[in-house]
């Protein structure tokens, strides 16, 4: 019979926020792989909790060139119950499936690029 208080083993390859709700939270080392990619909608979202809550932890989601916006995954390491837990249970969780677990890199490269200065 398996102990209780042993953790869940964490998913390889977690496609959304939704697949890690039984694991949260999650280790920082596990956590900072990824980034959390979502709609400007949720961006929206996100921000009008935070402003209702401004004595909380806050995160500033950043646009990305496909429209879409991200956040760090490692705050995935403080949630439900560390730093950001005050505005997590905010959220509307049964959208966590519309957050994208997406590797930190490939977030990363679609942050928008400075145009180059020319001499």
């Amino acid at each position: 019979m398996p102990d209780i208080d042993e953790p869940l083993p964490l998913p390889e390859n977690p496609a959304t926020v939704a697949e890690l709700l039984p694991h949260l939270p999650v280790p920082y080392a596990y956590a900072k792989q990824y980034a959390c990619v979502f709609s400007a909608e949720l961006a929206d979202r996100l921000t009008t909790v935070q402003a209702e809550n401004p004595e909380q932890f806050r995160v500033t989601p950043l646009a990305l060139t496909d429209g879409t916006f991200m956040i760090r995954g490692a705050i995935l390491s403080e949630v439900p119950n560390g730093l950001y837990g005050g505005n997590f249970a905010r959220l509307d969780a049964s959208r966590f499936d519309e957050i994208a677990l997406v590797p930190w890199a490939d977030a990363v490269a679609l942050l928008p690029q400075p145009d180059p200065v020319e001499p």
